[in-house]
């Protein structure tokens, strides 16, 4: 998969609030049994990650930024960034396992800045 389509395709995905788009910008970049893990909670497949996308739009502040370029390393990718919110700024950093051309595990990781 070329790093810098992951990139862009998951910020805008995360950033959607049209959901037919999203949907197609997630089946872009994931794998279709892609398992997401925060510190909370795991979602099972691009349907779960959608619906919790879109919970997290009900924030009208809500906005997702890279802070840096995606990073490679054998079949994983890291991307540093920001989440704005209402309550205020989070740092994140997601992790990608990367299986057939997609991502196969998201690991989101966030702590406030």
């Amino acid at each position: 998969m070329e790093l810098k389509k992951l990139q862009q395709a998951h910020l805008a995905a995360w950033n959607e609030k049209d959901r037919v788009k999203r949907d197609e910008l997630l089946k872009s970049i994931y794998a279709d049994d892609i398992k997401m893990y925060d510190k909370n909670f795991i979602l099972n497949g691009t349907t779960e990650i959608s619906d919790f996308i879109q919970k997290l739009q009900a924030d009208p502040k809500f906005f997702f930024s890279s802070t840096d370029d995606i990073e490679d390393l054998q079949d994983s990718a890291r991307l540093f960034g920001q989440i704005i919110t209402s309550e205020g700024t989070l740092k994140s950093m997601d992790f990608f396992i990367l299986e057939n051309g997609k991502a196969k595990h998201y690991y989101a990781f966030m702590s406030p800045e």
